[in-house]
């Protein structure tokens, strides 16, 4: 994630998987034990219309629900890694960071290309301390995931859209993101349990 490609036109760009990274056999069937469904994926790109121009505000609502948790604020200084004098508190690397991730999660929730560099990053006989230079611990990352969807809710609601709708939406979204966690998973559990 230290390197994301800007979003000029917003087109995906193109990123190697190392070996490692699951295959989209094994993606494809995590997708479906998830349920992810062609409507889903439209609720996604709807969303990325309702919150492109809004990712700031976005941003805010998650770093003021990290902010009330000291030990997850500690826990996610992390991803500062090569910019110290940055902090999660909003600067602009973070935002680029958080749009970038917002809009592959909207557009490829499979295989986001930030997941494949991460992997990329690490080398195949990774160790924990090479992880955790790069990534929270795992738990922080398996407790944000609905934190994640339920600050969308605010910025879906006061889009105007009708509660059944938002409710599609924020289902795709925590699908997309439960699926983002699985796959980070596999950087963090022993080879042959994931």
């Amino acid at each position: 994630m230290n390197n994301l490609a800007q979003l000029p036109g917003e087109d995906e760009v193109a990123v190697a998987a190392p070996p490692w990274f699951p295959d989209s056999a094994e993606i494809e069937l995590l997708g479906r034990v998830g349920l992810f469904s062609p409507d889903d994926a439209r609720a996604l790109r709807k969303i990325w219309r309702v919150l492109k121009g809004q990712t700031d505000d976005y941003l805010d609502m998650v770093l003021g629900m990290v902010a009330a948790y000291p030990a997850l604020a500690t826990a996610l200084t992390v991803l500062r890694r090569e910019i110290p004098e940055d902090s999660v508190d909003g600067s602009a690397t973070v935002r680029l960071w958080f749009r970038q991730w917002l809009f592959e999660t909207c557009f490829s929730p499979h295989e986001p290309s930030w997941l494949k560099q991460l992997y990329a990053e690490l080398p195949p006989d990774r160790s924990v301390q090479s992880l955790l230079a790069l990534l929270p611990s795992y738990r922080h990352l398996i407790t944000l995931s609905f934190p994640l969807v339920a600050t969308a809710r605010t910025l879906l609601a006061a889009s105007g859209l009708a509660h059944p709708e938002i409710e599609r939406m924020q289902y795709a979204l925590l699908k997309a993101i439960l699926l983002q966690v699985t796959l980070l998973s596999k950087l963090y559990v022993k080879e042959g349990l994931w």
